[in-house]
């Protein structure tokens, strides 16, 4: 694509976790699984902000009348999280990696930090709103292909964890809610899928290099705000894939550009939407299980005409999904269990009899299409009519829209984009001043970034980049440099340990610092080849009580004499002397297959390299024909 010809604006949004204490209180930020000490339930309503207006995403919330209920751990949670206690000052190391970031992105720190509240009543949060604070505007990241602006760089609490949906009543875990999170927020400067990739991957080895983030699947989440010349700008939440980014911008960029086409089609001609129509009756008898459930549990089905959008319905916006799937995300969005339309049918055990008996209860002719739902009869008409609505603006304009990333590459509509109407002050907790000495002293201690990092493990240990990248990148970064002190085990194989053989075991598996230790010394003893790692760690993985030498005797991995070793090299090589000639150095690496198989990790392929190399010149010059 030529991204430059579209008008394509990428800005990203980057919400890491700061592993200390939460934000606004002083519990740990620890996951809890078990049983909850108290279960709170409760309901929130959507409420003017500053400028006396209610923000759309908060309205939207609240008509769908969810109810919402929170599993509360007395050690680990107290009442500011239930909203029954006014916040404490924010913590400290969470401020401080904040103006690290700060000073590391050349961002213009705050003269006084003030908190905000911004709505949210989602039940993600028991208070109806998210405590956040600016802490610096502006800024510089350098790319490859340019410099891209910093926004704002923000302290927030995290949303509380979903743990269970049913019909009308959410619940939630306290654990998540209050950690610490950066947001960093770029301007729309990002000039393609991949170099967003890039941007996200830079900033996440900066937020590492401060040592204060979490690690981990869902501690660390990118939101994209895209659009294109003519488009508008649509917000992807819930990033947490990194080499999937540039998979969910291509797909919005066809998901707008196939929109944009519709547009011009439908503002061409005269389109409309019928009222919602009660067609229990019509459908009485039918055998489609969606349809039956709701009528046979005291509900309705309604259904809709589309003037003009006879085909349109059934248009592929994005790989594997139609506009008639927006429409149905929409009526989803408002508490409608799903959406058919006429371009799928007959299916889901509509047959085409009920097909023409719907059309002509609709007044659906040639030229249109029709939308059914079923579900209690007041909810079907919201939204069947909130459907309508979203067809009939694709005639005029995109919709801003804040969308939730699916794990395909694709999103879904989950609320109209945000605005500024949801945001007002904090009222219990005063402005907090950044002190000038403060940065000053901090300006002389900021971490080294992830490409000095990368230099020095490369001069420190003989990595190759590729290796001292991967194990810069990886969990075990701290674990490497350990072993490299406490034992004598080449750094090369210390980090190729922990970047192949530890990365590919079952995480729930994970051995403790004592097992590495043991493995490299003995290792570095001669106990078993570099070969016989992986193979090690897995046994022990699986049995981290049992003893190291139990489990090499075990697994038959003993690492075999020098002596019996060579034995065996030299028994191969006069066994294919004939081979041997014939090939001369070609002969060299299929021999070192024979061997190392015939060893299966019980020697280091180092050492067998060396000898099979002597052993194969003995033979060539006559040195060895007489042993």
């Amino acid at each position: 694509m030529d991204y430059k010809k579209l008008g394509l604006k990428i800005g990203l949004e980057i919400h890491q976790q700061l592993d200390t204490g939460k934000l606004f209180c002083r519990c740990p930020s620890e996951t809890q699984d078990e049983d909850p000490d108290y279960i709170i339930e409760r309901t929130l309503r959507a409420v003017a902000g500053e400028f006396g207006m209610v923000d759309a995403a908060a309205m939207q919330a609240e008509v769908r009348g969810n109810r919402y209920s929170y599993n509360f751990y007395k050690d680990s949670n107290c009442l500011v999280e239930l909203d029954e206690e006014p916040p404490k000052r924010i913590d400290r190391e969470s401020l401080s990696t904040a103006l690290q970031m700060s000073l590391l992105l050349d961002s213009r720190i705050v003269d006084e930090l003030h908190v905000m509240r911004k709505t949210v009543i989602d039940g993600s949060n028991t208070t109806g709103f998210q405590r956040t604070s600016l802490v610096s505007t502006g800024g510089l990241l350098e790319t490859a292909e340019g410099g891209i602006r910093i926004q704002t760089i923000c302290l927030e609490e995290d949303s509380a964890r979903i743990v269970g949906k049913e019909d009308g009543k959410v619940s939630y875990n306290l654990d998540r809610l209050g950690v610490p999170l950066i947001e960093i927020a770029t301007e729309p400067d990002i000039r393609s899928p991949e170099e967003a990739r890039e941007v996200a991957k830079t900033i996440g080895g900066m937020l590492r290099a401060t040592k204060k983030v979490k690690r981990g699947i869902g501690t660390i989440r990118q939101d994209l705000n895209i659009s294109i010349k003519n488009g508008t700008r649509i917000e992807i939440k819930g990033v947490q894939e990194l080499n999937l980014i540039p998979k969910y911008a291509e797909s919005e960029i066809q998901r707008q550009t196939s929109l944009l086409k519709i547009e011009d089609e439908l503002s061409k001609i005269r389109i409309s939407a019928g009222k919602p129509t009660n067609l229990s009756k019509t459908l009485a008898k039918t055998k489609s299980k969606i349809l039956r459930t709701a009528l046979d549990s005291g509900g309705a089905v309604f259904g809709a005409r589309l003037s003009g959008f006879a085909g349109i319905l059934g248009r592929e916006i994005q790989e594997g999904r139609r506009f008639g799937t927006e429409l149905s995300e929409y009526a989803k969005a408002y508490g409608a269990r799903g959406l058919f339309h006429s371009d799928e049918l007959p299916a889901y055990g509509i047959n085409e009899e009920e097909v023409s008996k719907i059309k002509q209860k609709l007044e659906v002719g040639e030229t249109d299409a029709f939308i059914l739902i079923a579900d209690e009869e007041e909810n079907c008409k919201k939204c069947i009519s909130v459907a309508s609505d979203r067809a009939l603006l694709a005639a005029n304009e995109l919709p801003g829209e804040t969308r939730k990333a699916l794990p395909d590459g694709n999103s879904a509509y989950m609320r109209p984009i945000a605005g500024s109407a949801r945001m007002y002050p904090e009222t219990d907790l005063s402005p907090r001043a950044i002190q000038k000495s403060l940065l000053k002293e901090m300006q002389k201690n900021l971490p080294t970034m992830p490409e000095e990092r990368v230099k020095e493990l490369k001069k420190k240990y003989c990595l190759s980049q590729n290796l001292a990248e991967k194990i810069q990148r990886s969990d075990f970064l701290r674990m490497f440099e350990q072993m490299t002190k406490e034992t004598e085990a080449d750094p090369v194989v210390i980090a190729s340990t922990f970047t192949n053989a530890v990365k590919s075991l079952d995480e729930e598996f994970i051995l403790q610092e004592g097992h590495y230790t043991e493995l490299f010394n003995a290792l570095s003893a001669g106990k078993f080849s570099k070969e016989a790692v992986p193979k090690i760690l897995e046994a022990w993985s699986r049995t981290p009580d049992k003893s190291l030498d139990s489990l090499i005797k075990k697994t038959g991995v003993k690492a075999i004499s020098q002596k019996d070793l060579e034995k065996l090299i030299r028994k191969i090589v006069e066994k294919k002397e004939k081979f041997i000639r014939e090939q001369k150095e070609r002969a060299l690496q299929p021999l070192m297959g024979l061997v190392m198989k015939e060893v299966r990790g019980k020697a280091d392929g180092k050492i067998i390299m060396k000898i099979l190399k002597e052993e194969i010149e003995r033979l060539n010059t006559g040195k060895g024909q007489n042993k």
